[in-house]
Formats: C-alpha cells, structure tokens, sequence
C-alpha cells in the first residue's frame, strides 16, 4: 500500500507543515512498516510558492531592495529556474502586498497603499534578461487596481488636469487616464504568467483595520471608468465588477499586459514539477489542515490535492485541529475527516510535542485500520 502525505497550509504561522508531515510518517510507519510513504514537499517560508518549486526542481534566489504596499523600503527575492528548458522568474506578491503587511495600518493608511512594489520586480527580472515571468497573485492589501504596478513598469497615470501621478501614491484615486505605451514596449517579448491564489489568513482579519464602504465604492468605480477609457485606446476588454473587490484583486492590471490568468498556483506547480504523477500514483492520500471549514476550504493546495484524488477514485483522508461543520458539499471531497479538537492551544515546546503525538496517533490508528482492510482483501 502506497500512501502519499500532503499537509495544506496552517493559518497560524507558527504551526509547520513539515512538523505536521513528519508525525503522520510516524504514525503510518509504526503501524505499517512495509508501506510506501511518500511525502509532498511542503514549505513554510514566506516566499511561498517559489519556495515550493525551489524545494522540488531547484533555482537560484534574487533578491531586490523594493517599495511595499506602504512606500516602505524592503528586501525581498524572487527565483529564477528552469522550465521547459526556458529560464524562468518566478514572483510572490504576498511578500510586497499581502496581509501581513497591513498590520496595525489605519484606514487612511490602507486607501493609499500601492502596487508599486510589484512592477519593480518584473522590472527587475525583465531587465536582467529574462523573457518568461511567472508572479504568484495571493492576498494584497492594496486597493488601487494593479495601476501602482504598470507604474513601475512605465506607465504614465495622469488625473483630470493632465498632470503626471506621482509614484508612491495610490493612483486610483486622482486617476483620470493612462498611457501603457512604454510598458508594452517593454514587455513586448515577455510572456507573463499569473497564478491566482485564493488562501487567505484568518489571523490577520482581526488586526487591521479596513475601507469603509464610501472609499471602497469611491475606488471601484474610479477603476471601471479609467479601465473603460484603457479599453478604447487599446482595443482591449478587460471589465471590472463593482463590489467585487476588484480594486484589490490586481489581475485586470496584468491581463491588460496580455498575461496569461491561471486560477490556481499550486495546480501549476504540480503541473511543471511533476507531482501530479506522483499524486495519482498513490493508493491513499492523507492530507491536513487546523480548520476544516468552508474557509480553509479555499486553500488551493487542498482543493486541488482533493480534485486530483477524486478523479482517481483515490481514498482521502484529511485531519484537523478542529472541525466546523459548514464546509457545504465540500465533505465529498473526503473518504474521512479526523478532528485532534485542538482549537486552543498556544505554541510553545510542550504544545507542539502535543500538536505531533495528536497527528501521529490519529495517522496510525487510520494506518491499522486500512492495513486491516487490505489484509483482509487478500
């Protein structure tokens, strides 16, 4: 029997994926000791999907002193590795725009935030040469439409004067029209593509602040009209949906670059990696989470694990710190679903001894229970 271990993501920080990973290896090994393991790579880092393809078919890091969403200055990284024999740079945004970032910032702080950061790492990787650009689009805690980033690449935001947007601000708000020439001549010979991610942190909800709803319809409708004049100079479609939280969605920015828009990160990652074979070479998956709930149901990771082993009739199995029951049709996703009911615990080194004694017992009793199945098969 052949079980394949894919832990998803923790919304707390401090939990690892690995350390979870490790205690259901223990658990099956123990009960099993003839079994095939074999585990995902998994990776907490804050670099986030890089990371992942870092850890499975290699690269080499860059790192970039950029502005953040706040006009701060940072060093971040991106990385550059091979794909279909092509060079390849590879983007996460969470590290320019995500939640963590928006921490203890008020809301004035939040309606002038920008994109700016990101344009300045495709600059950057288009500029040492590289045609071929990937950018992992996570949760951004900026609302200015994706404007800030085209201005990084060379484009001129004007208000309704006719004077210039200075970069550093949010150029939604005073926007009146855009001139994209210099950035489609820049990346006239690159192919971006972008990759959607839908996880989002429930621990940083509580901790700052957000738009009132005047800002939020202010910005929103600022963007259909400057989109709607970016349409007519240049034949383009890209319509944005008012109340759709389209002004922090940063996608309509790129398709107006003629990016390729794929809906999931780690689907493309399974693709260019390889491990979708070594998904569906599996007998059982297990994979795990903190929550079972409709939230973390979006985590693309587990969705797109789960999909992969329904197509093959694969038993699945996912256990959790805790499990709420309002995940919708979502349990058809599971064969079973196994609750340690740790939803209170703080992390220190007895806790988390307790977190991995939890998986590892709940990973081999299933153990026994399926080699008994098997077994009995035979």
């Amino acid at each position: 029997m052949k079980f394949l271990i894919a832990p998803g993501k923790y919304h707390d920080s401090s939990i690892s994926s690995k350390l979870i990973g490790q205690a259901i290896y223990s658990g099956i090994s123990r009960a099993l000791p003839d079994a095939q393991i074999v585990t995902m790579p998994v990776t907490d880092s804050k670099y986030g999907m890089p990371a992942l393809v870092a850890h499975t078919i290699g690269g080499k890091w860059v790192d970039l002193p950029f502005f953040d969403a706040f006009w701060h200055n940072k060093m971040g990284r991106y990385l550059l590795t091979n794909i279909d024999s092509q060079d390849t740079a590879i983007i996460d945004t969470e590290q320019i725009v995500g939640p963590e970032l928006a921490e203890s910032k008020s809301r004035n702080d939040l309606f002038h935030a920008t994109s700016y950061g990101i344009g300045e790492f495709i600059m950057d990787a288009v500029t040492s040469g590289y045609r071929q650009i990937v950018i992992s689009l996570g949760t951004s805690e900026t609302f200015d439409g994706g404007l800030g980033a085209l201005q990084a690449l060379g484009a001129k935001i004007y208000d309704e004067g006719g004077d210039l947007i200075p970069e550093g601000e949010n150029p939604l708000i005073n926007g009146y029209e855009a001139d994209l020439d210099d950035v489609y001549k820049l990346l006239r010979k690159v192919k971006i593509t972008v990759l959607l991610s839908y996880s989002t942190s429930i621990e940083m909800k509580e901790k700052h602040d957000y738009l009132s709803e005047t800002q939020k319809d202010f910005l929103e409708d600022n963007l259909v009209y400057i989109t709607e004049k970016i349409n007519k100079k240049y034949n383009l479609d890209i319509h944005p949906m008012p109340r759709s939280g389209s002004i922090n969605t940063l996608a309509g920015a790129f398709a107006m670059m003629d990016a390729h828009i794929s809906r999931s990160s780690f689907e493309w990652v399974a693709n260019v990696t390889g491990m979708d074979e070594t998904i569906r070479s599996a007998d059982v998956m297990i994979t795990a989470t903190d929550e079972v709930s409709s939230e973390s149901m979006h985590d693309e990771i587990l969705f797109h694990l789960s999909k992969i082993a329904g197509y093959a009739k694969m038993p699945t199995f996912i256990f959790c710190n805790n499990f709420i029951d309002d995940f919708e049709d979502y349990e058809q996703l599971f064969t079973g679903i196994f609750s340690t009911q740790m939803s209170d615990y703080s992390l220190n080194s007895k806790d988390e001894q307790i977190i991995f004694e939890h998986y590892e017992s709940i990973a081999n009793q299933l153990a026994r229970t399926l080699g008994a199945f098997h077994n009995g098969k035979d």
